[in-house]
């Protein structure tokens, strides 16, 4: 079986098997644990965190078209419908193409297309103003996978920008830490309270230092030793709460054990947007490389703070809170399905990726670490604008 009938089937049999987790594996919802209106939501903050990104960079992107590669069932193609005139989602599983127009709230602007074999002759002939991939490639055999990027690359149009995530390397085995132990569910629980004293407006791009406490209210201790970092961090919000913009901005160590019942203080340096407007500045629990403590049901602490200057939306488009989704996935019995195995993980070294860049006549404009291949790889995120 060649590669790209060989890859075909087997993303087929994820379809059909447990499709949300293979998009997304979360090791707590695996055997259909996903909840389609949480998963759908998991993009819809992807999406938004990553349009702020690149407006706090000053990377502008035409807002004509968008092409999501390795779509899934759409988590990524729906909220682009937000930003862009015109989505298309491709992926090479037909299973999965069928489930994405099946949960497709958008036809009038995102439509889903199976690619046939190696390459992307399916795509429009008009290349795209925007072109997103997320832990896709890195499932893909390298060859095939750098043959896309370059094919990606020449569908990008002129002043476009390509953004893709790829693994580089494996870390060398002594600078890997120890992976982080999931705690039970009902573990992830915590009340989180700043000091009152925080000023309503603050200045653009301006540090903000804040006291808070953190109360282990679940039965279970967080032993650090055992289960890895635990720690407070913050998140800047759009005005409403519906937008997250900002996810990682500052983090504080909590005590290496932390009682059930039992309080820590803490203190650290938040750094505010730098776009004037409203938000809001939410504080939650991090299991850090494995969950933030809300995605477990845990309370979270906000406030609103105005950055001073003219208030305005930041992201108004963004600031909608998603569609309920009422139609479920039509999936088969698990136990009718074959077992897919395990996710393939390949990389592709940081210098072939640059080469091909450069060689497709492309400007990478920003560059940054990327995690979302586990720890025991060294991976990047590439920004690259069409030349």
């Amino acid at each position: 079986m060649e590669g790209a009938d060989r890859e075909r089937a087997y993303w087929d049999r994820q379809a059909r098997f447990d499709p949300l987790w293979a998009i997304l594996s979360d090791p707590s919802k695996a055997g259909r644990r996903w909840d389609l209106q949480a998963f759908l939501e998991t993009g819809r903050r992807e999406v938004s965190l990553l349009m702020y990104q690149l407006k706090t960079l000053g990377i502008d992107v035409a807002r004509e078209s968008a092409l999501d590669f390795g779509c899934g069932v759409g988590r990524l193609t729906q909220p682009l419908a937000t930003f862009f005139d015109q989505v298309v989602g491709i992926d090479i599983s037909p299973e999965m193409i069928r489930l994405a127009d099946g949960i497709n709230r958008h036809p009038d602007r995102v439509r889903y297309v199976c690619s046939a074999g190696d390459d992307l002759a399916k795509l429009p002939s008009a290349p795209f103003s925007f072109i997103y991939s997320n832990v896709v490639l890195q499932h893909v055999e390298p060859a095939r996978a750098l043959q896309y990027v370059r094919e990606l690359l020449r569908s990008t149009a002129p002043g476009g920008l390509f953004v893709f995530q790829l693994p580089s390397h494996p870390r060398p085995p002594d600078d890997t830490p120890p992976a982080p132990r999931p705690l039970p569910d009902a573990a992830y629980r915590a009340a989180v309270h700043a000091e009152p004293d925080i000023p309503s407006s603050i200045g653009p791009g301006s540090d903000l230092m804040l006291t808070a406490s953190v109360t282990n209210i679940s039965d279970h201790p967080w032993s650090q030793a055992e289960a890895g970092a635990i720690r407070l961090g913050n998140h800047w919000l759009s005005g409403t709460g519906h937008a997250m913009l900002v996810q990682d901005d500052a983090r504080a160590s909590l005590p290496d054990t932390l009682a059930p019942g039992h309080t820590c203080r803490v203190t650290f340096t938040v750094r505010a947007p730098r776009e004037p407007g409203e938000y809001q500045l939410e504080c939650d629990v991090v299991h850090e490389g494995l969950t933030w403590f809300a995605d477990k049901g845990s309370t979270t602490w906000r406030t609103t703070v105005r950055v001073s200057g003219d208030v305005r939306q930041v992201e108004r488009e963004a600031d909608a809170p998603i569609d309920d989704v009422r139609t479920a996935l039509a999936l088969p019995d698990m136990a009718s399905v074959d077992t897919p195995g395990p996710l393939p993980m390949h990389g592709i070294h940081r210098d072939e990726v640059l080469r091909a860049i450069e060689e497709e006549r492309s400007t990478l404009v920003h560059e940054e670490i990327d995690e979302r291949c586990g720890s025991e790889w060294v991976g990047y995120r590439y920004f690259v604008r069409r030349t």
